[in-house]
């Protein structure tokens, strides 16, 4: 019916999703620096991209709703799944080592 306006409401549905994702993924990161994981520096650098894409999205509403579904999904994606494999590695050979 109105596509502007599913693109507008996905949009500040996505800015949600990014800043509770970053804020779950920063308090991750620092959850697994106190207990025994290495490499909890690659979950802090995904939360802080998740905070700055949200960031960008915000600052260029509306005019972001056109492109920033797929570009920056795409981003959070690939930053998230190489910060969870980074500690997935790291914390398979310290499974080794002991």
């Amino acid at each position: 019916m109105e596509p502007i306006t599913g693109a507008l409401s996905l949009t500040l549905v996505l800015i949600a999703f990014f800043v509770v994702e970053g804020i779950a993924s920063i308090m991750y990161a620092l959850e697994h620096r106190r207990e025994l994981s290495g490499r909890w520096e690659w979950m802090l650098i995904s939360g802080i991209v998740d905070l700055r894409l949200a960031g960008i999205i915000f600052a260029g509403f509306p005019g972001t709703a056109a492109w920033a579904l797929g570009l920056l999904v795409g981003i959070n994606m690939i930053f998230g799944g190489v910060a969870l494999v980074g500690m997935a590695a790291h914390a398979r050979s310290a499974g080794r080592a002991s």
